[in-house]
């Protein structure tokens, strides 16, 4: 189990979501054409990826919201100790992404977040974004409460839960470990040659 400065590892989760909220805040000006584009038969378009983040989201945020409010308030030590299972699902989706900026586990969805082929890709871009903006106000709501007096259930199973920060870590691991699918499948579907700077190709 890992142990963790609590204040401190929300503001790391913050600033991970800021940072994929920002990218995704540039496709506002992308065509539905291209969202929709997959980069090659059976890959997901840029709107797959965000509307298969999106049923994550429907899962988990409002369950965090619930979490928090009857999580018991910060008191005595502010450290947040991670469970087995919740941190072996959180470093299982971080698997590559830091050290080689590369997926080194593939890994198939689970089926009710396997998406369409064809998605409503304005509507599925600004519930993700609005649900970062959401993520990122339950961070700060976090930061008063202790992350291990409330569990979650996860999303494959109502008898397996998991830590309230622990559900927080593995959310956000889960959008980085698609962050770097979103910037490959957008480069394909826009024609660019390459991923500049760890950043989405100019949509200017």
């Amino acid at each position: 189990m890992t142990r963790f400065d609590a204040q401190e590892l929300l503001r790391q989760l913050q600033t991970e979501v800021n940072d994929v909220l920002l990218e995704v805040e540039e496709l506002n000006t992308a065509s539905e054409a291209i969202l929709n584009r997959q980069p090659a038969a059976g890959s997901w378009s840029v709107a797959q990826v965000l509307e298969h983040l999106n049923t994550y989201n429907r899962y988990y945020i409002p369950l965090i919201v619930k979490a928090i409010a009857h999580a018991a308030p910060v008191s005595g030590t502010r450290t947040f100790k991670s469970g087995w299972l919740g941190d072996y699902f959180t470093k299982s989706m971080y698997s590559g992404v830091v050290t080689s900026g590369k997926v080194t586990n593939k890994m198939n969805a689970f089926k009710g977040h396997r998406p369409d082929a064809e998605q409503n890709a304005t509507g599925v871009l600004n519930e993700f974004i609005r649900d970062q903006k959401l993520l990122l106000q339950l961070l700060a709501d976090a930061a008063h409460v202790d992350l291990s007096s409330a569990r979650i259930p996860i999303s494959i199973s109502a008898w397996i839960k998991i830590s309230l920060g622990d559900a927080i870590r593995f959310l956000v691991a889960h959008q980085i470990r698609h962050q770097l699918q979103m910037r490959k499948a957008f480069a394909a579907a826009a024609g660019a040659t390459a991923v500049v700077a760890g950043m989405l190709p100019s949509l200017v």
